[in-house]
């Protein structure tokens, strides 16, 4: 059997996301301000309970989009990424850079939505409770936020 991302664009996208166990009112702010700014610009969102599994929902082209930011681990995310990249899917942090696998955060898109997500949800509140994105080092040794 064979799996391929799905072709959508932008406002035919479908994407999921998960609200996570975190229940601050700084946290469920973040969680529903970037649903609401996904929403406003995608068709529909979807919370289906495992990271995995919506990476291979991407993968398989039943999902356009999937990100989530503050997961258990590297367990909960890397079997659906391996997945996703052999169906020539996209992985990136949410904040649009590359993709860490022990970050804790993950944006898998179709192979060409990345971008767009991404530039969407960086623009949209984040809460103290959630993981940054990863740090990189610059050419002078110094540390630097990915974008």
């Amino acid at each position: 059997m064979f799996v391929y991302v799905a072709d959508a664009e932008l406002n035919t996208a479908l994407f999921a996301t998960e609200v996570g166990t975190m229940r601050t009112p700084e946290t469920v702010t973040a969680v529903f301000d970037r649903i609401h700014t996904l929403t406003s610009h995608m068709r529909s969102v979807r919370c289906c309970g495992s990271c995995a599994m919506n990476l291979v929902g991407v993968a398989c082209g039943r999902l356009d989009a999937f990100y989530e930011i503050g997961f258990g681990g590297c367990w909960d995310v890397a079997a659906g990424a391996c997945i996703l990249t052999e169906a020539g899917g996209q992985l990136l942090d949410p904040a649009g850079g590359p993709w860490d696998v022990m970050s804790r955060r993950v944006l898998g898109t179709n192979g060409h939505l990345g971008p767009a997500v991404a530039e969407l949800i960086a623009g949209c509140k984040t809460s103290s409770e959630e993981p940054p994105p990863p740090v990189a080092q610059s050419q002078n040794g110094q540390d630097t936020v990915e974008r």
